[in-house]
């Protein structure tokens, strides 16, 4: 009874590798494309290979290179040549050289299209979520003036309150600044030009 128990068990172990080899479909592997915009915003509208999008290929002076997508549906802040105005909208759609942006029109009940140049794109605001350092960007500073308002508040070595020290002010902010360096880090305000390019690429 043992031996056929033995036999069935290394049976089954032989049929494992077989069973996970039927249910692999070669043709349903997604593509590096595929996987990220899985991970991305569900209101991206992206239908079929070939999809056009835009990237910023940006090397900042903190935090080094790194690449943003945007597609269709995402979100996207920037500023153009020769304008004061802050854009804050959605895109609708992208072309070889430009972008299409949807206003909301609220007088008229209605969503007013602009195309925008890839040329006339100033200046963009980007943010990346950096593990630990984007979660420190407002830990930081708080923690700094909670650190000098005790020194302050509370009696410190000389046995009185609403004095400080040098190493109260020092602690406080070297918290502040690592802080302030964080949210530089997470968010960003990028000029387009030779360092920070704006293009289009597709979905394959």
């Amino acid at each position: 009874m043992r031996q056929l128990s033995v036999i069935v068990a290394l049976f089954l172990l032989g049929n494992l590798p077989a069973w996970s080899q039927d249910r692999y479909d070669s043709t349903k592997v997604m593509s590096s494309e595929a996987l990220f915009l899985k991970q991305g915003n569900s209101s991206r509208a992206i239908s079929s290979p070939g999809q056009k999008y835009l990237v910023l290929d940006a090397s900042p002076f903190l935090g080094g290179f790194h690449r943003y997508r945007f597609f269709p549906g995402d979100n996207i802040k920037f500023r153009m040549r020769n304008e004061t105005i802050r854009f804050n909208e959605t895109i609708a759609a992208v072309s070889d050289s430009s972008f299409t942006i949807g206003i909301v029109n609220e007088a008229v009940g209605r969503v007013d299209y602009q195309e925008i140049l890839l040329k006339d794109v100033r200046l963009m605001k980007v943010s990346r979520n950096i593990p630990f350092i984007s979660q420190a960007a407002p830990l930081l500073p708080l923690a700094g003036l909670i650190y000098m308002g005790a020194d302050f508040f509370n009696k410190g070595v000389d046995n009185k309150r609403f004095t400080t020290d040098g190493s109260s002010l020092i602690v406080g902010g070297a918290l502040i600044a690592a802080g302030i360096i964080c949210y530089k880090l997470t968010f960003s305000s990028l000029k387009i030009n030779g360092k920070n390019k704006l293009k289009v690429l597709e979905t394959y």
